[in-house]
């Protein structure tokens, strides 16, 4: 009997037993659609995890404003009351030359409008920089300039969502906005940021509602959105609150983040390193700021999916092992009930080696149906989670190909044994088999 032949015959006792081999194959379909779902997650997850991180930048470093509790917030009082400010950006420019871009950024309080209708947006002030180190590029108009600074104009970019609020499918070049009954000439559109279906890092927030104006306009003009501290004391909250909201220098005025841009992604270790000495030195030990570098939290993210991998790779792994038992506990069935025509084929001159391919061929061709249709069944899945969980999936030729190739090994490994018992059947007691 040839290889064909063989195959023939194995299709022929599926379908002969239809119930019996659905019912079979279920170890193998379930496990092999698990690896694939489990995997296209994973995958999936990844991607998102990437996609943020390089919006954030894997080049650079993010210093931000921290508030503090306890203890902790009266020594703030007395020997860091601003919290981060202007002038550790510019220690920072002083000391640091690995750094290729500082900038310093505001978050402020403002009461947004066009016409009489306040909307929900954010007013960040940040230097021309900006565009550079956050990724983002222009979609008409200009960003902010030196000279804008220079010259304490108030002019504002908008980004993609700010633009929708404020001006629905309108052109806001050159149209005036209104923040805190101050009248801001917008100069620019930003492109709109996708950030994914979740955010898998909190130090990443949406973009596209931002307004940004010169970081000298916001501290002048505005009060910071943020606060430095939360202490249970109400008198010593109002009396943080008035150092911070005042009119102070510009030095110690208090800033939302400092993003500092390095050469690569592997100077940002060493960079932070020196920032947070910087930091600790200029803010008496006092930890009310926090760096997020965006390489560490790759890094994290990898080492968190290799285990993720794992366990899932673990979990599919026992479906497949179980779908091997039953498919070694039907074969050894389907030798019994076939004893005597294993003896009517030896009799006419089938070799040993022929019984043995009989029986691994129908194996396999169990566990490579069994395979295909959990390939399906896993694919399909991905495409349901995605579509009804909002969760992005990202289905891996790779561990398509994987998982059909382990459910073609199951079929060898765990058919050897039967294939083997149904060869060593003596002839003349197989034809006595009744």
């Amino acid at each position: 009997m040839g290889i064909l032949d063989a195959i023939q015959t194995g299709l022929s006792e599926l379908l002969s037993h239809k119930m019996r081999s659905m019912l079979t194959m279920l170890g193998v379909i379930f496990g092999v659609a698990a690896v694939i779902a489990m995997v296209s997650i994973g995958e999936g997850a990844k991607q998102e995890a990437l996609d943020q991180i390089k919006q954030m930048g894997i080049d650079v470093i993010h210093v931000k404003r921290a508030s503090i509790t306890g203890e902790l917030a009266d020594k703030a009082e007395e020997r860091s009351p601003y919290g981060l400010k202007y002038s550790d950006a510019t220690s920072i420019e002083d000391v640091c030359a690995f750094a290729k871009r500082i900038v310093p950024t505001r978050e402020v309080f403002a009461d947004v409008k066009v016409g009489e209708k306040p909307v929900s947006v954010k007013i960040v002030g940040t230097t021309p920089d900006y565009l550079a180190v956050s990724r983002s590029n222009l979609e008409s108009g200009r960003f902010l300039l030196k000279t804008d600074m220079n010259e304490h104009l108030r002019v504002c970019v908008l980004g993609a969502a700010a633009k929708r609020e404020l001006f629905g499918f309108d052109n806001p070049l050159g149209k005036m906005v209104k923040a805190n009954n101050q009248l801001f000439r917008v100069v620019g559109l930003m492109e709109p940021k996708e950030i994914g279906s979740a955010k898998a890092f909190s130090a990443l927030r949406d973009l596209n509602s931002d307004i940004y104006i010169p970081i000298n306009v916001a501290i002048s003009d505005f009060k910071i959105a943020s606060q430095q501290a939360v202490p249970a004391d109400l008198a010593k909250l109002q009396m943080i609150a008035v150092k911070l909201l005042s009119k102070t220098s510009l030095e110690n005025s208090a800033l939302s983040e400092i993003i500092v841009q390095v050469e690569s992604d592997t100077a940002t270790g060493p960079s932070a390193s020196v920032i947070r000495s910087i930091l600790n030195r200029q803010h008496h030990s006092i930890r009310d700021y926090e760096i997020i570098i965006p390489a560490e939290l790759l890094k994290q993210s990898q080492q968190t999916q290799r285990i993720f991998n794992i366990v899932m790779a673990a979990i599919a792994s026992i479906s497949l092992l179980v779908g091997g038992i039953g498919i070694m506990n039907i074969m050894l069935a389907t030798v019994t009930q076939r004893t005597r025509e294993i003896g009517v084929r030896r009799c006419i001159g089938a070799t040993r080696w022929d019984i043995v391919r009989q029986f691994m061929l129908e194996a396999m061709v169990i566990t490579c149906v069994g395979g295909l249709i959990g390939v399906a069944m896993g694919v399909g899945g991905a495409r349901a989670i995605s579509v009804y969980a909002g969760w992005r999936t990202v289905v891996s030729m790779q561990a398509v190909f994987m998982s059909f190739g382990v459910s073609a090994m199951v079929g060898i490994v765990f058919g050897m044994y039967p294939a083997i018992r149904a060869a060593m059947v003596d002839p003349i007691e197989a034809l006595r088999y009744a």
